[in-house]
């Protein structure tokens, strides 16, 4: 069987889909403190002691943490995707090898 350059094979695919799960997983942590920081902490003091108590800022961290969260999860979900067609392809193409390999030779073909 050859494999083209441009195919990913099973294990890339598995590379990815776990890469960015991990990606997605972070960033909704990330996320998760940032919102209970930004409207939790009411009258936290510390936000002025770093200088970054402007909620526009915050804001635009967790929309940007969201929006990186949601393309992590969908990379995740089409490198699955691939992953199940791939996996798809081969069984039918093994069923075809042991279908052919197991079919009674009634004929010799000359070579």
């Amino acid at each position: 069987m050859t494999h083209r350059r441009d195919d990913l094979d099973l294990g890339d695919t598995l590379y990815l889909v776990r890469d960015n799960l991990g990606k997605a997983d972070a960033f909704i942590t990330a996320m998760e403190a940032l919102i209970e920081e930004s409207w939790g902490g009411v009258g936290d003091d510390d936000a002025d002691d770093r200088g970054d108590d402007e909620p526009g800022r915050r804001r635009n961290n967790v929309a940007h943490l969201v929006e990186s969260a949601k393309l992590a999860v969908r990379a995740a979900i089409d490198a699955g995707d691939q992953m199940a067609t791939k996996l798809d392809k081969h069984r039918v193409e093994s069923e075809r090898s042991v279908v052919v390999a197991t079919a009674p030779n009634k004929h010799r073909v000359r070579t």
